[in-house]
């Protein structure tokens, strides 16, 4: 037992230490190969060039940690689930340093999800009585197991959208993961879990704002997969007793709550673009960070807040765990529309009775002057700094 401990402690500590480490190296490639993500003036809010090989880091720190964890030869199918996440690392690599077309992600994506559903047996197969559904058929099982994988994927991906944003949510919902699969018993993907909060963690440290880095496609691929997959394995917990008498059968609704803020943002953010005729894919400033933003939150304040709603979802739908599975969906669901930017219903409320006063912020186009300017400023600092050590 001590021996474990201690070869755990070890693995975490070299984790969280070759993600912190290696960044700052990533930053020096990235500054003499050109490779960074530039600021728009429009949907990117940075204002300097910034690297965005912070997936790189992540990966390796988590792969290497895990693997030295003792746990991953537990786990069953754990050659397919490293196989799903090499793929996914270089293609979001590839994307990153070249890009890469949506059709040809969505391929891998696909592709990844097999790799599990077939390899490690990760499955949906019970509703637990959601909307009057129980146990569903294998034929159904898959496209549904599989549906749930690109949705979570693609939604984790979408809220990168400031800094610390995707890795602080990440890091939230990896932590109330664990805490289910170590109540179940389930060690192999507890430490998977853990694993991947202290990665994150490691690189939260370069990630949170003023960020030093971003995690780019590399890193919202394999962590999005990582959460996709984690996410399958929970919702068949219930069937477990040392699960079900903390948690009853709320396996199938609680991830909900935890990735609250990701799969809220992706649901209105479809929802208005198609309400305008625009494709659900079409990039756009009307996600929910976008949203405080213009309110007059800064970065910081953004990024916190949504950590603290996220836990507060989350914290709530374990709270209610014990009461029908639709009564606790529809709460949390209640919750994000309270808690989360709508269309502008409650911000006009509260202007109205005085409790906000919207016109003392800068509107949105002075704050996108502002960050071309500083964009300029910078990109003209850099290239003098390039031209100078040519010389």
């Amino acid at each position: 037992m001590e021996l474990s401990l201690l070869q755990l402690t070890i693995a975490a500590v070299i984790s969280a230490g070759v993600v912190y480490s290696l960044i700052p190296l990533l930053i020096k490639v990235a500054y003499h190969k050109d490779l960074y993500d530039k600021p728009d003036g429009e949907r990117k809010l940075h204002d300097r060039y910034i690297s965005s090989l912070g997936g790189v880091a992540i990966f390796i720190g988590l792969f290497l940690g895990y693997a030295l964890s003792g746990y991953a030869d537990q786990m069953n199918g754990f050659g397919y689930l490293s196989a799903a996440l090499v793929m996914l690392f270089f293609t979001g690599l590839k994307d990153d340093i070249m890009g890469l077309s949506p059709n040809k992600k969505l391929a891998v994506e696909i592709l990844t999800g097999m790799l599990i559903i077939f390899g490690c047996n990760a499955m949906i197969g019970d509703f637990n009585g959601i909307f009057g559904i129980g146990e569903i058929t294998l034929f159904l099982s898959i496209p549904v197991t599989l549906f749930t994988v690109i949705v979570i994927m693609n939604a984790y991906n979408l809220i990168d959208g400031i800094d610390g944003l995707a890795g602080g949510i990440g890091l939230i919902a990896s932590l109330f993961l664990a805490a289910g699969f170590f109540s179940a018993g389930n060690m192999p993907m507890t430490i998977l879990a853990l694993f991947t909060s202290i990665s994150l963690l490691g690189f939260l440290l370069h990630n949170f704002h003023p960020a030093n880095i971003f995690m780019g496609d590399t890193g919202s691929l394999v962590v999005g997969f990582l959460l996709a997959f984690m996410t399958v394995q929970y919702i068949g917990l219930s069937d477990i007793r040392g699960y079900s008498i903390i948690y009853s059968d709320a396996s199938s609704v609680l991830p909900v709550a935890f990735l609250a803020i990701p799969l809220y943002d992706t649901l209105t953010v479809f929802l208005k673009r198609l309400a305008r005729g625009d494709g659900p894919f079409t990039p756009g400033r009307d996600h929910v960070h976008h949203q405080l933003l213009e309110i007059g939150f800064s970065q910081r304040q953004t990024a916190v807040m949504l950590y603290l709603v996220t836990i507060l979802i989350g914290l709530l739908g374990i709270a209610l765990a014990h009461l029908n599975n639709n009564i606790v969906l529809g709460v949390i669901i209640l919750s994000m529309v309270t808690f989360l930017p709508t269309s502008g219903f409650k911000r006009a409320f509260f202007k109205k009775m005085g409790i906000i006063d919207l016109e003392r912020y800068f509107t949105y186009q002075e704050r996108v002057a502002e960050r071309n300017e500083r964009s300029n400023q910078a990109f003209s600092g850099q290239q003098r700094k390039r031209e100078a050590e040519q010389v």
